[in-house]
């Protein structure tokens, strides 16, 4: 994935990335299946983290910009339009999901993609390489933004919708839970996810469950790279939440802007 210039000597650049995740290049050989140039809003409010992202999306080679809140991200929304954004769920004034659902209200996300990122897993979880979160590892990060691109241009090029990403008739929301069977971080999703989907009605949730070790290429689907990661297909936008899911207001939030009752 990663090179440096013919001219230049292999000598790879310090790590950008927190301690136990792979190191990403500041060169990169163009890769014909790469999706082109995107723009992305980051929103995230540690200054650190923040950075880090934006840097790691320019090198890939994208045009970024950032903001610091829920507030400051819905006025960059206001300002222009983006392919991506990746939001942070808990920063204070408002959530992340709070400002994609206004979002949406004032009309600021059609052909827009919206990726959350969850946070706090416990320390046996930060061992593993399939949870996505504080800190994250950039190389597993940045494929899944490529996937998510690559779809989205695949779809705006005429190629069909994968199947099952219509609305499900007489359901408010429809999620995708993928997971890895052999993978301690996915179960956890999978029970704190089953956990509160018991406290509400079961016939406004179409939910699903994915095991990608048992079938390898059924993320395709919903441009998935790696577990666990919560899809919601429906209503619009369709999100991505990656992580254990240990925060249930970012579930409940997710719940509530997609009209579910009862929460």
């Amino acid at each position: 994935m990663d090179s440096v210039p013919k001219s230049a000597p292999p000598a790879p650049p310090p790590p950008l990335i927190a301690r136990g995740s792979r190191t990403a290049r500041q060169q990169r050989v163009p890769d014909p299946d790469r999706p082109k140039t995107a723009r992305i809003l980051v929103v995230e409010d540690q200054d650190d983290v923040r950075r880090m992202l934006v840097t790691a999306l320019e090198i890939d080679g994208h045009h970024v910009d950032e903001a610091a809140s829920a507030a400051d991200g819905l006025k960059r929304l206001q300002q222009e339009r983006y392919n991506l954004v990746l939001s942070d769920y808990a920063m204070p004034g408002g959530t992340g999901t709070w400002m994609l659902h206004e979002a949406t209200r004032q009309g600021l996300m059609e052909d827009t993609l919206a990726l959350v990122v969850t946070a706090h897993p416990d320390v046996r979880e930060l061992a593993d390489i399939e949870v996505i979160t504080k800190p994250l590892d950039l190389d597993f990060f940045l494929e899944q933004v490529r996937r998510l691109l690559a779809g989205s241009e695949r779809q705006a090029a005429g190629e069909m919708l994968p199947k099952g990403s219509a609305r499900a008739p007489g359901h408010k929301v429809e999620l995708v839970l993928y997971v890895s069977s052999a993978s301690p971080a996915s179960a956890q999703a999978r029970r704190n996810l089953e956990r509160l989907l018991e406290q509400i009605d079961a016939s406004q949730v179409k939910y699903s469950v994915c095991d990608l070790v048992r079938e390898p290429l059924a993320g395709e689907a919903d441009r998935v790279a790696f577990t666990p990661t919560l899809v919601k297909r429906y209503p619009e936008p369709k999100m991505w939440v990656l992580g254990n899911l240990r925060e249930p207001q970012i579930l409940l939030d997710l719940l509530r802007v997609s009209g579910v009752d009862g929460i």
